[in-house]
């Protein structure tokens, strides 16, 4: 089992500067059944959270000057449930005015 991805709510998988944006990203290798779904709400909230509560520029000063970004890296395609959980907060998070992204199976996974 991976340590990253929705199971674990409480962490940042991976965080990286580029192309103007600080980078949070949740790297998901497992098929976002209902119940991963769940998890990766959770998860995409505590994320929220921590920026737009200061926490990442308070712990991060490199990121205060640059828009944030988080990006969602799957293994495989959403369906069902995942698929239109990830178009609500798609939606969400851009009226946040954060930027958001959807990978599915680039080469993380490799």
């Amino acid at each position: 089992m991976t340590a990253y991805g929705a199971n674990h709510t409480e962490q940042i998988d991976i965080m990286s500067v580029g192309d103007g944006f600080f980078n949070l990203y949740v790297v998901q290798s497992e098929d976002l059944t209902d119940e991963l779904t769940l998890l990766l709400q959770e998860k995409l909230n505590n994320y929220l959270s921590y920026i737009l509560d200061g926490q990442l520029d308070e712990e991060h000063p490199e990121s205060r000057d640059l828009r944030k970004k988080i990006e969602i890296v799957l293994q495989y395609e959403p369906t069902g449930v995942a698929a239109d959980f990830l178009t609500k907060v798609e939606e969400y998070i851009s009226n946040e005015g954060l930027g958001f992204s959807i990978k599915v199976g680039t080469d993380w996974f490799k």
